[in-house]
């Protein structure tokens, strides 16, 4: 039973983290002003700025995963 319980809260923390790397890129980067042409020409400057932010977020994931997984054994 503690098994899940931390698993459901290391996946939770993931949820949060991954959704507020998305709402943060949006709010940042593409306004609701933008037009769709101007989102086209942005396109590289939104991507980078995402992935860079997930590729963050993965390796954070991966450390949790690693402390839970350690602390199982």
């Amino acid at each position: 039973m503690k098994n899940i319980i931390l698993s459901l809260i290391v996946s939770l923390a993931c949820f949060i983290l991954n959704f507020s790397i998305f709402t943060y890129s949006y709010n940042k980067i593409a306004t609701p002003f933008l037009n769709e042409e101007q989102r086209v020409d942005n396109a590289g400057f939104i991507m980078s700025v995402s992935l860079s932010m997930f590729i963050i977020s993965s390796l954070i994931i991966g450390l949790l995963f690693y402390v839970t997984i350690r602390k199982k054994a």
